[in-house]
């Protein structure tokens, strides 16, 4: 009991952990900055991860004279990624983040091969275009998988159990009109989470120091607000996907 005579029970909490999980990120390195304490979390638990990569990010250089390498530095990049956070990569490698049919065609079709118990996406309010703009797209496609046979779905309908908004330094959430948001315990991993954006992203310091400077303090006021060390938020979307599966 404590000092006022109440009883303090700790509760175990039962996890479902989804057997896949698709991140849409719109550049490398969204996955890890928005979504990496998570992705290392359930991937513990048993779950596969694929990260989809929308565009090549080339824009993310901070002088001029890096522009000619960044594309060779940018799969060097998700090679990294991809043996640190030991997880599947699928680079679309989309010139432009314009909304099209065709962007949303390749999307639907990919949740429908993937069969994700889980998505991550960026919000659609995100003041990145390419970030905005891959939400946009990535909604519609769920909202084709959810309900309808458009783009080759005939007798391909798949509903995911969980969707989720992240957070990133593009998209702060406190900005955010919501009164839902799901934070998940990300103590244990977040050294790890770390090490791994250090180790891939480590040439672009310039860019991102500030950016995972973000990270942490965020990482910080989210583990806060659920009495840990670091947390990592999502607001969920309903719309055409119930809400099955809670991050925890």
């Amino acid at each position: 009991m404590d000092k006022n005579n109440s009883i303090i029970c700790e509760i175990d909490v039962p996890i479902v952990v989804p057997k896949r999980i698709i991140v849409f990120a719109g550049h490398p390195d969204d996955e890890i900055i928005s979504c990496g304490g998570t992705l290392l979390k359930y991937q513990s638990l048993g779950a596969k991860i694929i990260v989809i990569v929308a565009t090549s990010g080339v824009g993310g250089y901070a002088r001029s004279n890096q522009k000619e390498g960044i594309v060779k530095q940018r799969k060097h990049e998700l090679d990294s990624v991809r043996s640190s956070l030991k997880c599947e990569i699928i680079e679309l490698e989309f010139p432009n983040m314009e909304v099209t049919r065709e962007k949303i065609s390749k999307i639907t079709n990919l949740i429908r091969d993937i069969k994700p118990q889980v998505i991550l996406l960026p919000h659609h309010s995100d003041f990145h275009r390419v970030h905005r703009n891959l939400s946009l797209i990535s909604r519609e496609a769920i909202y084709h998988c959810a309900t309808g046979k458009a783009y080759g779905g005939y007798e391909r309908n798949w509903t995911p159990l969980g969707v989720y908004y992240y957070e990133g330094p593009s998209c702060k959430f406190q900005y955010i009109e919501s009164s839902v948001f799901v934070i998940v315990d990300i103590k244990e991993f977040w050294g790890k989470k770390k090490e791994i954006f250090n180790i891939a992203y480590h040439t672009q310091k310039e860019v991102l120091e500030r950016v995972m400077e973000w990270a942490e303090d965020t990482a910080i006021l989210r583990g806060n607000e659920i009495n840990s060390s670091y947390g990592e938020a999502y607001i969920p979307m309903t719309e055409y996907s119930p809400l099955r599966i809670l991050l925890m």
